[in-house]
């Protein structure tokens, strides 16, 4: 391979899947790797939501040229474009070379997953080579944008036993499609059904008996769903049930609530029976100690925090191994990796802090002209002035470039007082969340261990710990109902500010901990730019904010016009009425009915449709139409794409 850069993307290009807004790959993402010798570097890592506003975009491109002219947008600031390139991977159409995917290495597994795979057990290669890792890529299931037809046939998940660098992979079982049902069911992200699934004490007396393999979509959503048989059981709960079908009502909660909670509790047992059954196999298959092994963990179930600490307590893992980006906003990372190796074999490559997104050093000068009237005055950063700043309130907290996956983790931040139990209802109340859903602790990683129990480093906020108990009074802004909490562990080498802040707190206070949580508003990506970061402080009445190393203080808020989101540069979605009309004339110009073309184009559907009708052809678009309608009246339409 040439030295020099390479794009990895996990795009979609498709003018129908465009204005049928189908969910064919969500999360999109790209990211930009430069090659020098046997060294790779992460240059950046775009997650196109961050970009557009769309929260977990999924809209496909109608063009290559309109992909092209995207891609070329985002590398503009780095000086390069599409030319500078020397090899695009991922996305059919825009892929410059064919030998970058697993189909011919590993024909019967998904390509999706195993790029997942990837995203985990490449972070540190010298572990690959010379260690030994159990990997497990569990989501909700593939897309089939490079598999194509051949995904309908092959298991949704795979696994892999790597040892002193060779691998062996295998399928597995997957508690994610579980929890996407859920959230399809009951229209509640799985984060909230998780948390839920905790806060409340109701307890249904329903055993979960494991019966049916979850290697594919097969078995949970046809017209007899395990699941719904049992929530339909506890639907009609009544209170003469109290302690003969469950324990009780948590009054704190609705019966609705209580109802869901009880369900999810099922459904977080059944996680943590599938992925025991995950891992005893691959003990017997591979006979290895789990304390000589690293656990590796990918795809969107990854962000299961309670079974990610579980398996580590239960097995006594070495380390865990995870990319900040478990889910599909990964997945041109693990894509990036998985080709080098194949590529290349052995190469370098280090991972170790997650702020790999895009920077805004913005000029303060043109800041401070911009927003003249809103801003009181912009003064450098004094550390016990921040400490007086967020124990009096929440304070928007923006830093150098963005982290990449879900959740924030220290760079784009509301941060407050973990001290103070109305800092949770308040950072609540600002991002329009239920009064019971967690704050998440940042702590310091030296000091981690004397507040939280069973404790090991948790750098990207995906494990669970219980707070001693003398300390879950110190920090009630942190403690979730059962008095667990989502830690992340802070360490000077990640993050040095943050972690000179929090120190510093520490320092004042005794408490080595800051509140943390997402800075975006209810349905909104993560903020990406400064002038996001001050639309969002106007609205919600933020009085400060800090921006790369300066104090902004905010006045006039009830003046501020805007009243939701400062929409963001990129526009996938920026054809006129007339354009559009245009565009569906050149891609349906038989005019075959949207129904029919709704279910056509189906993700779980259109795989097996997708070569056989060229709808722009006048007999194959009677054929197609012909060929449809019988089967929709014997079809119900399941998930919406890939790897929910």
């Amino acid at each position: 391979m040439k030295n020099g850069y390479y794009l990895s993307t996990y795009l979609h290009i498709d003018p129908l899947d465009h204005l049928l807004n189908k969910i064919v790959r969500h999360d999109q993402n790209l990211a930009l790797f430069k090659k020098n010798n046997e060294r790779i570097e992460l240059i950046r890592f775009w997650e196109l939501e961050r970009i557009s506003g769309i929260k977990e975009h999924h809209q496909s491109f109608a063009s290559l040229e309109q992909a092209y002219d995207t891609i070329n947008l985002l590398l503009l600031p780095l000086g390069l474009c599409l030319d500078d390139i020397e090899e695009i991977w991922g996305t059919p159409g825009l892929d410059t070379t064919n030998d970058y995917h697993s189909l011919s290495d590993y024909p019967n597994l998904s390509y999706h997953s195993i790029s997942h795979l990837f995203s985990s057990i490449l972070l540190d290669p010298d572990k690959y080579h010379e260690e030994k890792i159990i990997g497990f890529a569990v989501d909700g299931g593939p897309d089939g944008v490079v598999d194509v037809t051949e995904r309908i046939k092959k298991p949704y998940y795979a696994g892999c036993f790597v040892h002193n660098g060779k691998i062996e992979l295998f399928p597995v079982e997957s508690p994610g499609l579980l929890w996407g049902w859920a959230m399809f069911y009951f229209g509640m992200k799985e984060g909230t059904l998780m948390a839920l699934a905790s806060a409340s004490n109701s307890r249904a007396y329903i055993n979960y008996e494991h019966h049916i393999p979850i290697y594919d979509g097969k078995g949970y959503f046809g017209k007899e769903n395990y699941f719904e048989s049992i929530y339909k059981q506890i639907a009609a709960f009544t209170p003469a049930d109290e302690g003969v079908l469950f324990n009780y009502f948590d009054p704190r909660f609705t019966e609705e609530e209580n109802k869901i909670s009880m369900l999810m509790k099922i459904i977080q047992e059944a996680s943590f029976t599938i992925m025991n059954l995950n891992i005893d196999r691959a003990i017997e298959q591979f006979d290895f100690n789990p304390q000589d092994v690293h656990l590796s963990m990918s795809g969107g179930f990854t962000l299961n925090c309670p079974t990610n600490s579980y398996l580590m307590k239960k097995y006594g893992f070495k380390s865990f191994i995870a990319p900040p980006c478990v889910g599909d906003s990964g997945l041109s990372l693990g894509m990036g990796l998985y080709a080098f190796y194949k590529k290349m074999g052995r190469f370098s490559f280090s991972m170790n802090h997650p702020f790999f997104g895009e920077n805004d050093p913005i000029d303060l000068n043109i800041l401070m002209k911009n927003y003249e009237p809103y801003i009181e005055n912009i003064t450098p950063l004094d550390v016990d002035e921040v400490i007086e700043d967020i124990t009096a309130d929440p304070v928007v907290w923006f830093n150098g470039h963005t982290e990449i996956g879900p959740r924030a983790l220290g760079n784009r931040s509301i941060i407050s007082d973990p001290r103070s139990l109305r800092m949770k209802d308040r950072l609540n109340e600002i991002k329009q969340r239920e009064w019971w859903r967690p704050v998440a602790p940042m702590v310091l990683d030296k000091l981690a261990d004397q507040w939280f129990k069973d404790y090991y480093p948790s750098p990207l906020m995906l494990h669970t710990f219980t707070i001693k108990p003398e300390k879950v009074k110190e920090i009630p802004a942190v403690a979730h109902l059962d008095a667990s909490a989502r830690v992340q562990s802070i360490s000077k080498d990640q993050n040095p500010l943050m972690y000179e802040l929090i120190k510093h707190f520490h320092k004042k206070t005794g408490v080595p901990i800051l509140c943390n949580t997402s800075l975006n508003d209810k349905g909104e990506p993560i903020i990406n730019k400064a002038e996001e970061a001050i639309n969002f402080c106007l609205r919600k009445g933020l009085n400060l904010l800090y921006i790369n190393g300066y104090r902004v203080s905010l006045k006039n808020h009830h003046d501020f016009p805007e009243r939701g989101p400062k929409r963001r540069r990129l526009e996938i979605d920026c054809f006129s009425e007339v354009e559009k009309k245009e565009l569906w004339g050149q891609v349906n110009p038989h005019k075959i009915p949207l129904k029919l073309l709704d279910y056509y184009r189906e993700p779980l559907e259109h795989v097996r449709f997708l070569y056989q009708y060229d709808i722009t052809n006048e007999e194959d678009a009677k054929q197609m139409m012909n060929d449809i309608r019988p089967l929709m009246k014997h079809s119900m339409f399941t998930l919406k794409g890939g790897g929910h």
